[in-house]
C-alpha cells in the first residue's frame, strides 16, 4: 500500500502543468507566431524608432495579448504586404477595408478602427466642393495599388491612375500632373506634414471600418479567438481609450 502511494505520488510529480487557456476559446496555434504586415498610414499604422504603433496597431497588439497568440507586426510597403497575406499562411494585413472583392479572399478580423473617404485636390486648385462625387468624373485621380478606393472609384466610372509607390504617388499630385487624390479623416494631417501639401477635400466617398485580414488557411478558431478578445476590449471601454489616444 505505501509502495503505491509513492508510485502515485512520482506519477503525479511527473505530469506537466496544464497552459492557462485563452478565455474566448480553446483554439489551435497558441505557439504560432502571427505576421502581422501593415503600412506607414498614420494614425491608424506606423514605425517610431523601431517599433510599429498607430491605433489600430495598439488594438491589434492588445486582441492579440488577450486572446495568448503571438504575433509580430511589420511596415512594408501596401502592395507588397497586402500581397504576402494573399499568399502566405500565418500572415495577415491591416488596417484593410472589408470589401465585397476581398471577402472570400481572407479571414477577417474586426472591425479595429472607423474612417471616411473622401477626394481631395491640392489646396489652391481651382476645384469646388461638390456633394455629388460623380461630378469629378472627367477629371484624374491618383490612387495606390491594391487600395480599396481603387475599387470603389473605378465601379463609378472613374480613370484612376494607380501608383505602387506612394512617394511617387505625391509626388505626381504636388506637381500637378494628376488632378485629384483620395484622402481620408483620419490620415489628412499626418499625409499634410510628411509631404508637405495642403488638402481641399472636394467630395464624400464613403465610411469604413478597418479589418485584420488574415491568410484563408488562418484556423477558425484563431479568428474566433482574436475576434472574442475584441468584443471584450469594446465591452471594458478599451477599444474606446485606445482610439481617444490618437
Amino acid at each position: 500500500m505505501k509502495l503505491s502511494l509513492i508510485l502515485l505520488g512520482a506519477a503525479f510529480l511527473a505530469t506537466p502543468p496544464l497552459h492557462a487557456q485563452s478565455p474566448f476559446t480553446a483554439h489551435k496555434g497558441r505557439e504560432v507566431v502571427y505576421q502581422g504586415l501593415t503600412e506607414d498610414f498614420v494614425p491608424f499604422n506606423y514605425q517610431e524608432n523601431g517599433e510599429v504603433k498607430g491605433t489600430a496597431t495598439e488594438v491589434a497588439k492588445e486582441a492579440f495579448k488577450r486572446a495568448k497568440i503571438k504575433a509580430t507586426f511589420t511596415v512594408w510597403p501596401w502592395a507588397r504586404a497586402y500581397k504576402a497575406a494573399l499568399e502566405k499562411p500565418k500572415h495577415f494585413v491591416y488596417s484593410t477595408s472589408r470589401t465585397q472583392e476581398r471577402e472570400k479572399l481572407f479571414k477577417w478580423v474586426g472591425p479595429i478602427v472607423k474612417d471616411e473617404v473622401h477626394l481631395a485636390c491640392l489646396q489652391n486648385a481651382d476645384y469646388q466642393p461638390h456633394a455629388d462625387f460623380t461630378t469629378f468624373k472627367a477629371h484624374s485621380v491618383a490612387g495606390q495599388y491594391g487600395d480599396a478606393p481603387i475599387e470603389f472609384l473605378k465601379k463609378h466610372g472613374f480613370k484612376v491612375t494607380i501608383y505602387r509607390e506612394e512617394d511617387e504617388r505625391m509626388q505626381a499630385f504636388k506637381k500637378g500632373r494628376i488632378a485629384l487624390d483620395i484622402v481620408t479623416t483620419g490620415s489628412q494631417k499626418s499625409y499634410e506634414n510628411k509631404w508637405n501639401v495642403k488638402y481641399k477635400k472636394l467630395a464624400y466617398l464613403y465610411a469604413t471600418d478597418y479589418w485584420l485580414a488574415f491568410h484563408p488557411s488562418t484556423p477558425d478558431s484563431v479568428i474566433e479567438a482574436l475576434n472574442g478578445a475584441l468584443e471584450s476590449m469594446r465591452k471594458d471601454g478599451t477599444l474606446k481609450n485606445i482610439t481617444a489616444k490618437y
